[in-house]
């Protein structure tokens, strides 16, 4: 019979256990019910869906066409709904779907999400196979498909534009393949008694009951737990390039890449494998003759209106002639879970090769967060050779573990003030993986003053919609580093621009009335750093580029006569303008506006989705709901998003072996 005294130690062991299973979410995930399914030989194999991207590039000028076909195979003796959540550039205009049955083609339409799902319930509910494509974020859709028969199959087809990105001499993209996993913050706020003088228990426990508040809700991903299993999706690719350049130094993240080249200007680019998809796709290359390549304008006219695609690289001895202004560095380095393994480490060379490019001119500080926030100094350092020893301890010791408090950052570093004297620039390291993003939106908005936010991009997979959202309103630049033999070129890149002065308040002008152009406002110019914009035309031979340097303004001047015809500017336009709607403004007070937008020119939003059914019936009804299964993104760990899980667990588990051991001596 046991004690009371032994009773209550047992009692609180258990109680700390389960409170240590319970808050951590990964080793609960590694618990949670699983469907599973064996071959002949009792061998285990895959319980999740099939699907096989094929994905096809074609260049011309600027823009990237690019058509990705989603194969959803049923490899199960019964029918299923099945989800496919899945990201794509963050700049992508999806303009366009279509489901294949056999032989059958139906081609997807465009409509207000909530018309559009709908749609795809009543479809379900009769038996009819329907695909439903929709936008959570920027970077991340889902596809939902009702009613696939056992062993059938079936393609979606999306068609999406993107700009090619230009950058000091060189051209690059990136295709994302899977989804870093998101840290969500959980808030909870106790509200104040409306009447302090009620006398109502009811009400009173209302009013002061907490209201937990989760950000904003999407379907997520699910991932792959065993680096053994047999991953669900794959991704064939295959890229044209006719840009009208020759180009040199062609070169791809993924191996196994063949180029061809058949005529003057034009590559073929083929991946043929069935490549994993567990790290973003990154293609770069250079125009041979650099001079061609300062500057570009296409047109096209949709519905008797004029729409224009700039790129402007201005001529970069006007800015390295410039004197050079002291400045104040911050380095924020994310040390969350999510970080653990590869990520880690690339940050950590990042920051030491970036140490190694301060002189004395410069201050400096380093912060480093997770759940908390640590700072290397309470104030700015100078750059001599004793701060930058003290930093290289700092950062030999920083550890990934912890969740993504990316908000508590923030507040440390952006002060909502005027530096007179100096530049201030903050660099922030991190994969991103947040889901909260457009809390953080509003509170770079709101506090940057008159610094600069430049984010790098850490990792396989990292969240580039986070990325480049911040970088727009911090009014700085994305840098993707997706591995440590990157870190030294990029961030000497990124520091030969940071080191010489800015154009600032950058404006359009034509000839008759105010442009609408987008990005709106246009972000600083810096060294090498193209001017990028899509452009409503108002019929004016000239566009005219205006800003402020160092030493007076700049003037640049366009003639809109010799512009080359382009395809899909007038989406892009259209895309832009629903971007910077969404992220300077309540999203509710734009929605009439991005809602009218993305109907008149096809486009996916967070107010549109695209609607596909077939109106023959299936054999089947579905009963069961499966989703596709995304890979961890490569080098990543499960994140450990609160390291005191562990303690817990390991503090329940000494408690429970020391009440046995009294136990068993008395």
């Amino acid at each position: 019979m046991l004690s009371n005294r032994t009773k209550r130690l047992l009692f609180g062991s258990l109680f700390i256990f389960l409170l240590g299973y319970a808050v951590n979410p990964a080793f609960a995930a590694n618990a949670s019910a699983e469907l599973r399914f064996y071959d002949d030989s009792n061998s285990q194999v895959s319980s999740g869906l099939l699907v096989k991207n094929d994905v096809t590039m074609t260049f011309t000028g600027l823009i990237n066409h690019v058509v990705v076909k989603q194969r959803y195979q049923n490899p199960h003796p019964f029918a299923v709904n099945a989800r496919y959540v899945f990201p794509l550039p963050d700049e992508s205009a999806v303009h366009a779907m279509q489901m294949q049955i056999g032989e059958r083609i139906i081609t997807g339409n465009i409509a207000l999400k909530q018309q559009a799902e709908q749609q795809f319930e009543q479809a379900q509910k009769q038996g009819k196979r329907a695909a439903l494509v929709r936008q959570q974020r920027a970077n991340i859709f889902s596809t939902d498909v009702a009613n696939l028969g056992a062993g059938e199959e079936i393609e979606i087809t999306l068609q999406y534009q993107e700009i090619i990105g230009f950058r000091d001499g060189v051209f690059s993209l990136r295709f994302p393949t899977t989804i870093t996993p998101r840290y969500e913050p959980l808030t909870a706020e106790l509200q104040q008694k409306a009447n302090l003088e009620t006398t109502d228990t009811e009400q009173q426990s209302e009013e002061t009951a907490n209201k937990a508040h989760v950000a904003s809700a999407w379907l997520k991903p699910v991932f792959h737990r065993a680096q053994s299993q047999e991953s669900d999706a794959s991704l064939n690719l295959a890229i044209s390039m006719d840009i009208g350049l020759e180009l040199s130094d062609i070169s791809a993240n993924l191996a196994g890449m063949q180029i061809d080249n058949p005529s003057f200007g034009r590559y073929q680019l083929l991946l043929n494998r069935d490549v994993p998809m567990d790290r973003d796709f990154e293609l770069t290359f250079k125009p041979l003759d650099k001079a061609h390549s300062q500057a570009a304008f296409f047109t096209e006219t949709v519905a008797g209106q004029g729409y224009g695609l700039l790129m402007l690289v201005p001529p970069s001895d006007h800015f390295t002639s410039q004197a050079r202004l002291p400045r104040e560095m911050v380095f924020v380095v994310d040390t969350s879970g999510s970080m653990h393994g590869q990520s880690m480490e690339q940050a950590k060379q990042a920051l030491f090769y970036a140490l190694s490019l301060l002189d004395e001119n410069d201050s400096f500080n380093i912060i480093g967060f997770d759940n908390e926030v640590s700072v290397l100094s309470d104030t700015p350092m100078i750059a001599n050779d004793f701060n930058i020893r003290r930093a290289e301890r700092f950062i030999y010791g920083l550890q990934a573990d912890g969740g993504t408090e990316i908000a508590k950052a923030l507040t440390q570093v952006l002060d909502g003030k005027q530096h007179d004297g100096f530049v201030r620039q903050v660099v922030f390291l991190t994969d991103g993986s947040v889901g909260n993003e457009t809390q953080l939106f509003k509170q770079i908005q709101t506090d940057l003053g008159d610094s600069r936010l430049f984010t790098v991009g850490i990792g396989s997979a990292p969240n580039s919609f986070f990325m480049t959202r911040a970088a727009d309103i911090g009014r700085g630049t994305f840098t993707f580093i997706s591995s440590t033999s990157q870190v030294q070129p990029k961030m000497q890149l990124l520091f030969d621009k940071l080191a010489h002065p800015a154009v600032t308040e950058l404006a359009l002008e034509g000839g008759k009335a105010a442009l609408e152009y987008w990005p709106s406002p246009l972000p600083d110019l810096y060294f090498s750093e193209p001017v990028l914009v899509a452009v409503k035309l108002d019929g004016s031979q000239h566009l005219t580029l205006k800003g402020q340097t160092n030493t007076g303004p700049l003037t640049i001047n366009l003639a809109t006569a010799n512009a080359a015809q382009g395809e899909g500017i007038a989406r892009l336009w259209a895309r832009q303008k629903i971007k910077s709607l969404l992220l300077y403004n309540e999203k509710q007070t734009v929605r009439a506006e991005v809602e009218a937008l993305a109907l008149q020119h096809h486009l996916l939003s967070p107010f549109t989705a695209f609607i596909a059914v077939d109106n023959y019936a299936g054999n089947e009804i579905a009963e069961r709901s499966m989703q596709v299964r995304n890979k961890l993104p490569n080098g990543m760990t499960l994140p450990q998003t609160d390291g005191q899980s562990r303690v817990f667990m390991l503090l329940g588990l000494l408690l429970l072996t020391f009440s046995w051991l009294w136990q068993w001596r008395r």
